[in-house]
């Protein structure tokens, strides 16, 4: 892969974890409620085809409550010679894998560029895990399914271990950055309209897309309350909340390369939001000597998507530094 920066992971392996960090992480961990503890994965190949030189393979292993994740592979067959850097793609909350594949066409196409692409569901019974667990909860879940999509990635012969890089859309992008922040494996980040900062998702009607489905929030959008009061009611039904913010995540990425990705028109993320993340994280970026590992960027007249210059900017960032 052309512009390989051996750097950050050498100043990871190297560093470590600081005090401060490892604490920042518990408080993400036990607010995500995500266990330390890792079951066997099991992992099993339920279906394999061919186009090209490219592989596919759909297969699953254990996650979260020893329950199965379905995932979706593709690679090109160098990697059977040659052990590829990985990218672990995950679109938003109402998409499936097999959205990557058609209409998006990012797995194949990312795929033939070098790298070895996995994506897994999410849980089915996310309705139930929403009344067991809480929302933060439910986040963790997936997290938690993430993290074991990791260790499947490392136990790939076709994967080079040490590189592996994240792609979020959407919730996922959200997720991108809980999991980069607990999980120092992911060396290379992309949060495409997806980081959450409550400030600015309480200040606009971004909460009224976002939390609408949600039980609380069709009761608050039924009696008409304010962005402020809405936030009261959120923090009240679920105090982790705070702890979740993007603002409070991003900085903890660092030295690791991080690209913030949205829409100027997109009403989820607002541009205002990425902003603010941005700005969060600058300061942990400097301080590491690595600021040029951080960018925004909001694409002109693009809403709540992925466009093609997204995704050329963002397959440009995992070229550059995974």
């Amino acid at each position: 892969m052309r512009g390989r920066n051996w750097l950050v992971p050498l100043l990871l392996l190297l560093g470590g974890c600081a005090p401060r960090e490892k604490e920042s992480q518990e408080v993400l961990r036990q607010a995500l409620q995500v266990p330390h503890y890792r079951g066997e994965l099991s992992p099993q190949l339920l279906q394999t085809w061919k186009h090209r030189d490219l592989i596919f393979e759909q297969l699953r292993f254990h996650g979260r409550d020893n329950q199965w994740v379905a995932a979706l592979a593709c690679y090109s067959e160098l990697a059977r010679f040659r052990p590829l850097p990985a990218l672990l793609c995950i679109p938003g909350s109402s998409n499936r894998k097999e959205e990557l594949l058609q209409p998006l066409d990012l797995l194949p196409r990312w795929a033939d560029q070098g790298f070895f692409v996995l994506s897994i569901d999410r849980s089915q019974d996310e309705e139930i895990l929403l009344r067991q667990k809480g929302l933060p909860g439910l986040w963790g879940h997936q997290v938690y399914n993430l993290m074991r999509a990791v260790d499947y990635l490392q136990n790939r012969p076709e994967v080079a271990g040490g590189r592996i890089g994240m792609l979020g859309l959407s919730m996922g992008g959200m997720e991108a950055l809980w999991l980069a922040a607990l999980d120092q494996r992911i060396g290379v980040v992309v949060s495409a309209s997806g980081h959450l900062v409550w400030a600015e998702i309480f200040a606009t009607d971004s909460w009224k897309l976002i939390f609408g489905d949600l039980p609380l929030g069709r009761e608050l959008l039924a009696s008409g309350v304010s962005g402020a009061r809405a936030r009261e009611a959120f923090n009240t039904a679920y105090p982790q909340l705070a702890e979740l913010d993007a603002v409070l995540v991003a900085p903890g990425l660092a030295p690791r390369p991080l690209l913030l990705v949205t829409g100027d028109l997109d009403p989820y993320i607002t541009p205002g939001a990425t902003r603010r993340v941005y700005e969060a994280a600058e300061s942990a970026y400097a301080d590491s000597g690595r600021a040029s590992c951080l960018e925004m960027w909001v694409e002109p007249q693009v809403g709540h998507g992925f466009s093609a210059a997204m995704q050329e900017r963002a397959l440009d960032w995992f070229r550059r530094w995974l």
